[in-house]
């Protein structure tokens, strides 16, 4: 209890119009009296019609009054109040008379309602504890379910109770029976019996767990001798340098080296392997550009061919209408002048080509060759016709 909740209640006493002056050391030690006089002016004060006795003369009357409070906030207040603080009287007990007296001081300096508010039915207030009014409804039914069971073995221990009670009685009025002295005796050789394996269990347990220490003790020197051992150990491998730590460092060295070139020639290869990719594409687009410039200087050989033979034809026909046999001599000339041009043609583009073609010679030489023997072919057939002509002339 502090002493905060101590002033409030000696304000709020005095705000309710309590006829006492009530102070914060009357409640230092137990007094009932007081505690008595405030509670039967509270249940007067909440409900005039209660009937509760102010008799407190002896300590049943006590017990009956301070159940008849409870009850009474409990049932028509909804306060919970614990009954064992209130038959204390000390300051525990003001914080149960706390409860009543904040209840009723906020009733009282709270405004009236009106009439509407009174009578409007708030729904939503009453929905929103759902959650705890279930919870509130599960702990009643489990009270109700254990009371049942507590109620269904009342005839077994309503005969042990009457027994236990009649038995304190007789004990109270001082009754010197040996019946009761030997049941008495008999009850405190149990627990001494009771008490005296409590205790031997207690002692062998305590030896147990000496035994378990003791052998863990041991353990933890042996353990921290093994680690002081190990230490040493390892100061004297870090102090020593190994045989092989010199070839070891200069192997590192070495293989450090090793890799650094490895590193490098790895890109260079890269490098290189890219670098000829680059150049077989170029060469492929190259040699199909040859392959496309050979097909289209055969198309063209083979045109200027078509167009020979086809002016020929024509020329002769002519020729041989006109001018009889002395025309054909001008026509092997004509002949000779367009296999001149072709000639000199066919040679250009050839020429061009070479130049084109630096570093594929025997590609071009082979084209050269082709083309002397076409001119040679030529030649001879010049010189064939010339000597037709020559007989046809004779």
């Amino acid at each position: 209890m502090s002493y905060r909740e101590l002033r409030n209640f000696c304000e709020q006493m005095r705000a309710l119009g309590y006829h006492r002056i009530i102070s914060m050391e009357n409640f230092r030690r137990p007094n009932f009296e007081l505690v008595a006089d405030i509670l039967f002016w509270l249940a007067q004060k909440y409900d005039p019609i209660s009937d509760i006795s102010d008799n407190i003369d002896e300590e049943r009357h006590r017990v009956e009054f301070i159940k008849q409070i409870t009850t009474l906030f409990v049932s028509k207040a909804r306060i919970k109040i614990n009954p064992k603080r209130l038959y204390m009287a000390d300051v525990y007990a003001v914080q149960e008379i706390l409860k009543i007296s904040t209840f009723l001081y906020k009733a009282q300096v709270s405004p009236p309602a009106d009439e509407e508010e009174i009578h409007d039915f708030s729904l939503p207030s009453k929905l929103s504890n759902i959650k705890s009014h279930k919870l509130l409804a599960q702990e009643i039914t489990d009270l109700a379910t254990r009371l049942y069971d507590q109620l269904g073995k009342e005839d077994e221990v309503k005969a042990a109770r009457e027994k236990a009670l009649q038995f304190l009685s007789n004990v109270s009025r001082g009754g010197n029976s040996q019946s009761e002295q030997s049941y008495i005796q008999k009850c405190i050789q149990t627990i001494l019996k009771q008490q005296e394996q409590n205790i031997s269990e207690m002692s062998k347990y305590v030896g147990n767990l000496e035994r378990e220490q003791k052998q863990l003790e041991e353990k933890i020197k042996r353990k921290t001798k093994e680690l002081e051992q190990a230490e040493k150990r390892l100061k004297g491998m870090t102090s020593v340098k190994p045989a092989y730590q010199e070839e070891y460092d200069r192997q590192e060295y070495e293989l450090e080296k090793l890799y650094q070139i490895y590193v490098e020639k790895f890109r260079n290869l890269v490098y290189l392997e890219h670098v000829l990719d680059v150049q077989n594409k170029q060469a492929e687009m190259e040699q199909k550009k040859k392959n496309q410039n050979l097909k289209r200087v055969e198309e063209v050989i083979k045109d200027a061919e078509m167009n020979e033979i086809r002016g020929d034809d024509d020329g002769n026909d002519d020729q041989l209408d006109q001018l009889g046999g002395d025309s054909r001599l001008q026509s092997s000339n004509k002949e000779k002048r367009n296999n001149d041009f072709m000639r000199n043609q066919q040679g250009g583009f050839n020429r061009q080509q070479m130049d084109d073609d630096v570093g594929e010679g025997d590609d071009i030489d082979d084209l050269d060759e082709g083309l002397d023997e076409d001119e040679e072919e030529e030649e001879e057939d010049d010189g064939i016709e010339n000597l037709d002509d020559d007989n046809e002339a004779f």
